[in-house]
């Protein structure tokens, strides 16, 4: 493909992900690990969009709230290199058919790594994660701890499992995303189904439904999900529908690296809405930040630290 055309498919890709409406992140996503160069001239058309004019894509949005505006999609770490353009040109993994006993994918908080596997399989691995995948059977993954998401291609035959927790689950031709922190698994579905627990619960979640399991607790609690909004952490954008501030803090951990807290009275607090997080001006993402889930931001050494408002 000629360098014009790309150039003009990622300004189209740019116009279109700036439309609060937009819920294609895995085309966008699928478009961008096609081929490196896309990355970059995604992340021109952004750069060049900000010397002429403020995007229309909300930093955040809480529902009932008017939309802050942003330059661009991406994430502040690591120097202005897009979510997608890291896991796809920079931490790109092809693993395969067979190899050692055990194969070990770990990244560091604000890092993400892109997975290919022999059989077409990709695995988008969020920051603070490790996976384990048995070289003898690259069916077979094991998610230690983070946030991966999954697209995999079905095989009736050789069915593609994931353990979680001491979870199993198996997949039934499904884009699906696989959460582990402080002893509990979610898993949401974008596409198709997954089996849980086959030999016990034996829960089946189709797209749209999402599964949350404690260790300490037998019960599996099964609730309602966007399907447009799983995984879409790989494009830099966090969608919620009533998550508490701590579950905002913790994406946030991940996604930039950064360290953020949440000051106990506020750590139970819910929030609905929208988050991209932009690749430049720290400070004044922070301070929408903070506007929009009504907390003041404070920084210092050990990072930042989200405490009610003064005068509150």
């Amino acid at each position: 493909m000629s360098d014009a055309r790309i150039r003009d498919e990622a300004a189209l890709w740019m116009a279109r992900a700036r439309d609060p409406r937009f819920d294609d992140w895995d085309s966008l996503t699928d478009w961008l690990e096609t081929d490196p160069a896309h990355n970059l001239a995604y992340e021109a058309a952004f750069a060049a969009h900000d010397l002429t004019a403020e995007a229309d894509l909300p930093v955040a949005a809480a529902v009932g709230q008017p939309p802050v505006r942003a330059h661009h999609i991406a994430w502040w770490a690591g120097g202005g290199v897009g979510i997608a353009a890291a896991a796809a040109a920079v931490f790109a993994l092809v693993m395969p058919r067979t190899g050692p006993a055990l194969m070990v994918a770990e990244t560091r908080a604000g890092e993400q790594r892109m997975i290919a596997l022999a059989d077409g399989t990709r695995i988008a691995l969020n920051g603070g994660s490790r996976l384990v995948l048995d070289g003898r059977d690259s069916r077979t993954a094991k998610l230690e701890r983070g946030e991966a998401m999954f697209s995999v291609v079905h095989d009736e035959n050789r069915p593609f499992t994931v353990d979680a927790g001491g979870g199993r689950l198996v997949d039934l031709g499904t884009r699906f995303d696989v959460r582990r922190n402080n002893q509990t698994t979610e898993i949401a579905v974008a596409q198709g189904m997954v089996l849980y627990d086959p030999e016990g619960a034996a829960v089946r979640l189709g797209a749209g439904r999402m599964l949350r399991k404690s260790d300490s607790s037998n019960l599996v609690e099964v609730s309602d999900v966007a399907p447009g909004s799983v995984g879409t952490w790989r494009t830099g954008r966090l969608v919620y529908r009533g998550a508490t501030l701590e579950r905002v803090a913790e994406d946030l951990r991940r996604l930039t690296g950064e360290q953020m807290e949440v000051a106990p009275d506020l750590a139970g607090r819910a929030f609905t809405g929208v988050i991209v997080v932009p690749t430049r001006d720290r400070r004044r993402f922070l301070d929408r930040l903070g506007l929009v889930l009504d907390v003041d931001i404070a920084s210092g050494p050990k990072g930042y630290y989200l405490k009610a408002r003064a005068g509150r």
